[in-house]
């Protein structure tokens, strides 16, 4: 099986910002993402990577998803 991959970006300094990584996990989620993993990167500002995953061909176009700047 082939598949396509996306990586987001998140800095989630304020607990606020946590509701956003949210709804964009439950949107990516209902266009047949999946989290495979986090990663938090070492700066001061506790930035997290997501890496989703989902079967190649799936119909919604990455762009569609929630943008990260919105984080």
């Amino acid at each position: 099986m082939a598949w396509e991959y996306m990586v987001r970006e998140f800095n989630v300094e304020d607990s606020d910002k946590l509701l956003l990584v949210e709804e964009f996990l439950n949107v990516a989620g209902s266009d047949g993402w999946e989290l495979v993993s986090v990663a938090t990167t070492p700066t001061a500002n506790f930035t997290h990577l997501y890496y989703l995953k989902r079967a190649a061909g799936s119909s919604a176009e990455i762009a569609d998803l929630i943008p990260p700047s919105r984080v």
